[in-house]
């Protein structure tokens, strides 16, 4: 355990603790051609649930950063089993392996019931979801969703639940579920339409396009707003679901995160990095506009532009980590999205050479970080920049994963998992051998933990 010190391009994500969950809306086939374009649909009220999630006893070991006792919990179903959502703002590609299940102050958790398909089988097959939305805080189900998709076997489309159900945001940023449902009848012959209609945490539908043809199947979702196909060196259209302006996100950009309304331009090294509004499409400031912190200015050489990265931090901030060009030692500031105004100075820290595969861990509020890009964590205040601790050479490594609601930091910690105390760094506890690390917790507070063939609503504590 080290020591604690105080002291004063699709671009990576931080793991932010929180995201919602939504309706339940039985959904299934019709027959017929679709739209050409987007069909828009106004908002429905959501119809609740009185459903409760079944009850399974917990006898595992106590987790670190965890109340003692389950608030709740839901049995996992033989071969159906629930697992968590996909992620609306990536592609079908590089949906993450744990899939999300936060969704604001709601769990969303999906069945596969579809039958598997026979070797070489040629008819039309049916894959069928269930979906079930529960309050993080009693386990109750609010809502459940079922979609039904026809497809044919032999074309290696199966349509998969981290796809056809998933976790993103509306146009405020809002937590949000997306559901992709089919109307097609026929594996062939017709041509496929997708309906995407997102709702709100509530249940409370948001709105709804329709489009056609394969290419429109599983496109990203990023604030509400469908990213419509095109090639590699075209402008990208973004087109809001339930109707309106599409905005165009040019095509050396890429939206910064999923619900901040940012985009980035130029990767800060071999050329300037550009934050664009996502709305309009301006350029809001570029790196060459800002003056670096004055440690960095002193390591570079006349006329050299530093190099800079940019990550997601919290509402309308970032987290940009400036370095002399060509060198590994960098500063970590906060700034501001809208202006590239330097909001607070933070601590330095060693970046991994070329390229850094993992970024910042940010609390649920955004005041404390965490990062290891190559040399050992370090864990600062946002708001200030001043240094909270700091992994000391020849200590144990720390990898952070997640920082809870209540402050409290899941690492991994020499190959082992543990919790500590995000603000201080002290070793709360190592996390039991058949524990995995919570990864994601609701806005109320919340996480799901797997074990005895259940899945168990923990609530976070304080340190």
């Amino acid at each position: 355990m080290p020591e604690t010190v105080t002291t004063s391009r699709y671009l990576l994500r931080p793991v932010v603790a929180g995201t919602v969950l939504s309706l339940g809306l039985v959904t299934g086939c019709g027959g017929g051609d679709g739209p050409s374009g987007p069909k828009a649909t106004g908002q429905a009220a959501p119809e609740a649930s009185a459903s409760a999630a079944r009850q399974a006893l917990y006898t595992g070991d106590p987790i670190p950063g965890l109340a003692a006792q389950p608030a709740w919990s839901v049995l996992r179903r033989g071969d159906a089993n629930r697992r968590c959502a996909g992620s609306a703002a990536l592609p079908a590609e590089q949906q993450p392996r744990t899939g999300d299940c936060a969704v604001g102050d709601a769990f969303l958790l999906v069945e596969d019931l579809s039958a598997p398909a026979a070797s070489g089988e040629t008819r039309p097959r049916t894959a069928r979801f269930l979906a079930h939305l529960y309050d993080a805080a009693t386990g109750e189900e609010r809502r459940s969703f079922t979609v039904t998709c026809v497809y044919d076997p032999s074309g290696g489309d199966t349509p998969q639940a981290a796809t056809q159900v998933q976790v993103g945001t509306w146009k405020d940023g809002s937590p949000a579920v997306l559901i992709r449902d089919c109307e097609n009848t026929e594996a062939s012959g017709l041509k496929k339409a997708t309906v995407y209609t997102m709702y709100a945490p509530s249940g409370a539908k948001l709105g709804s396009s329709t489009y056609t043809g394969e290419d429109h199947a599983a496109l990203p979702v990023v604030r509400g707003h469908v990213l419509l196909p095109g090639a590699d060196y075209d402008d990208r259209s973004l087109a809001p679901i339930g109707g309106g302006r599409n905005l165009v996100l040019p095509a050396d950009a890429e939206p910064l995160d999923t619900g901040q309304g940012y985009a980035t331009r130029g990767d800060g090294v071999n050329e300037p990095l550009s934050v664009l509004d996502q709305g309009t499409g301006k350029t809001l400031w570029t790196t060459t506009d800002l003056t670096p912190p004055a440690d960095i200015a002193k390591q570079s050489e006349d006329g050299e532009e530093a190099d800079a990265s940019l990550y997601p931090l919290h509402g309308d901030q970032g987290i940009l980590v400036w370095s002399a060009s060509g060198s590994d030692d960098a500063v970590l500031t906060t700034v501001d999205l809208r202006t590239g105004a330097t909001l607070a100075v933070g601590p330095h820290t060693t970046l991994k050479q070329f390229t850094q595969n993992t970024g910042p861990v940010v609390a649920p509020d955004g005041r404390t970080a965490v990062v290891n890009f190559a040399e050992g964590a370090v864990a600062w205040d946002t708001r200030t920049g001043a240094e909270l601790w700091r992994q000391r050479t020849g200590d144990k490594e720390i990898r952070p994963h997640t920082v809870t609601p209540e402050g409290v930091l899941y690492a991994e910690f020499d190959q082992e998992d543990a919790a500590l105390a995000a603000g201080t760094g002290k070793l709360l506890g190592m996390l039991p051998e058949d524990a995995d690390i919570p990864l994601a917790f609701t806005t109320d507070g919340y996480t799901l933990v797997t074990a005895d063939n259940a899945l168990f609503a923990f609530a976070a504590t304080k340190p």
